[in-house]
């Protein structure tokens, strides 16, 4: 049982350390630990991919049924990590569009080790994601932020002015979808958070995805509950890797 929790936290195995870089305090890794590979910033695990597999078995695969939600969706990304949703979603997608805005240079040096080389269709853009978005009006049709600062998400990105920057970068039937880590502070200030988001977006919630104790939170600009199941069912092939996917989502409130 103990080499079972070990191994589900990134610490069971022989790690071997395949890069390291220091920036500032921090220092950022990248760890092959036998079956996976992980980025870990200050041993806080951004990243993660399971060697031959598209699945982690973590929250990172909640954001993989949301461009079935468009015919050919532009979506942008705030916060690469080491790059697992983007390698997830061009895994599994050929029609997708996708930006990714990171601003930490070492962290998008890094994802080399997560995500294929000259990906078409992909962009990774060095710069603060709050400024990017204030220039793009209409232009994406799924929004998904994981920009975070050790186990928090910046504060910046938890205002109202980017609740209504992100609804104005977001086509007429666009979604913001956000990975909520519920640690004690953000358990504190969720529900003031989903307000916010109330405000502009029909928001629901996936909790605590694979025990990980994230949430993830769907803000809607149009699409329901039901619309947004009704497509994922008819465009999400469920497999034994992503059976937990479909139920949080079948679950979803």
């Amino acid at each position: 049982m103990l080499s079972a929790i070990k191994k589900l936290l990134g610490f069971g195995g022989a790690s071997k350390v395949l890069k390291e870089i220091k920036s500032g305090n921090d220092t950022l890794s990248v760890v092959d630990n036998g079956d996976e590979i992980s980025l870990k910033l200050n041993n806080v695990v951004y990243s993660r991919l399971k060697k031959g597999k598209v699945y982690t078995g973590s929250y990172w695969d909640y954001f993989s049924p949301l461009p079935v939600l468009y015919k050919k969706p532009n979506i942008l990304m705030i916060g690469l990590g080491g790059g697992t949703i983007a390698y997830q979603l061009t895994k599994l997608y050929r029609n997708v569009n996708l930006d990714i805005v990171e601003i930490s240079k070492p962290m998008i040096e890094l994802s080399d080790y997560f995500l294929p080389k000259k990906l078409k269709n992909v962009r990774i853009i060095q710069e603060d994601g709050l400024k990017y978005i204030k220039k793009k009006l209409n232009a994406y049709d799924l929004l998904i932020l994981d920009a975070y600062d050790g186990d928090h998400i910046p504060e910046d990105f938890l205002n109202d002015e980017f609740v209504a920057d992100a609804y104005k970068t977001l086509r007429k039937e666009g979604i913001l979808a956000i990975n909520y880590a519920l640690n004690l502070s953000a358990l504190v200030y969720l529900e003031n958070y989903l307000n916010k988001l109330r405000k502009l977006f029909k928001v629901y919630t996936i909790n605590n995805p694979f025990t990980s104790g994230n949430m993830i939170i769907i803000g809607s600009k149009e699409m329901n509950r039901d619309d947004i199941l009704r497509l994922v069912r008819l465009g999400y092939k469920e497999n034994k890797d992503n059976k937990s996917v479909m139920l949080g989502y079948r679950e979803m409130a």
